[in-house]
């Protein structure tokens, strides 16, 4: 007889099938995967096996327009498990609002 698996999870988690990126450092391009289950909590993604992964990541969904900071719990091969740093998550800028934010945050000697 063997033993059940002890469930770590705090929130029940859904299946999906959203494509998304992972953005791993600022001077590095973003990192496609793809979102198989998520819940409040955290989410399992896909990715490519050579893909390298930092602790922390930045994971937009851009169909439901969201942006979470998570840290990776897990990885076996191609998936790995994230878990959601911060509470609700931000919407994704467009990029003419994220230049107007930039552009009014830059110091006056600076030429745009």
């Amino acid at each position: 007889m063997t033993t059940p698996p002890i469930e770590r999870r705090q929130c029940d988690r859904r299946r999906a099938c959203y494509g998304g990126t992972l953005r791993i450092a600022a001077f590095l391009p973003e990192v496609e995967c793809r979102l198989r289950d998520h819940s409040l909590t955290g989410v399992r993604i896909v990715i490519a096996e050579d893909v390298v992964l930092p602790r922390v990541v930045d994971l937009t969904v851009a169909c439901r327009n969201q942006t979470r900071r998570a840290e990776i719990v897990w990885r076996s091969g191609t998936q790995a498990g994230l878990a959601f740093l911060e509470g609700p998550p931000r919407e994704v800028a467009t990029a003419v609002e994220a230049r107007a934010a930039w552009n009014a945050a830059a110091p006056p000697d600076r030429l745009h």
